[in-house]
């Protein structure tokens, strides 16, 4: 094929791939934390049973992102969520006993500098961050 008709058909592509907007990036949590909680970067931290659970924000409170890491595995089934002023938002179910054991969820929030708490719910119990402070 003729290399003039090979690149229209390549920007023809590219024209036609819908556009994404990516969410700001966040960190990607910790895998460890230390016990007042605050291991620096704009994060907060929980150490609890098998693993660390962390919660990272966009410093104007618009984006949350809440990161489990567990230790090994075995099987759990769970979700990660945040708080602000009282009203909590969960993800879908996660299956937690596949490897790597790193799960993740980032959502977009109104603005405010209230402060966000990461939450987990899983083997039966709700484990949470301190308040992560925003603005």
């Amino acid at each position: 094929m003729h290399k003039g008709i090979l690149n229209a058909i390549a920007v023809g592509m590219i024209n036609a791939m819908p556009l994404i907007t990516a969410a700001p990036a966040m960190a990607d949590g910790v895998t460890t934390c230390p016990a007042n909680g605050n291991p620096g970067g704009g994060q907060r931290c929980s150490t609890i049973t098998n693993g660390t659970l962390s919660v990272a924000g966009k410093s104007d409170g618009s984006y949350v992102h809440v990161n489990y890491y567990r230790k090994s595995g075995g099987s759990l089934s769970g979700r990660v969520g945040w708080e602000r002023n009282g009203s909590t938002t969960w993800s879908a179910k996660i299956n937690m006993s596949n490897t790597p054991f790193h799960y993740s969820e980032q959502w977009g929030s109104s603005r405010s500098c209230n402060p966000f708490i990461g939450k987990l719910n899983a083997g039966g119990g709700t484990y949470v961050t301190p308040p992560l402070p925003q603005c």
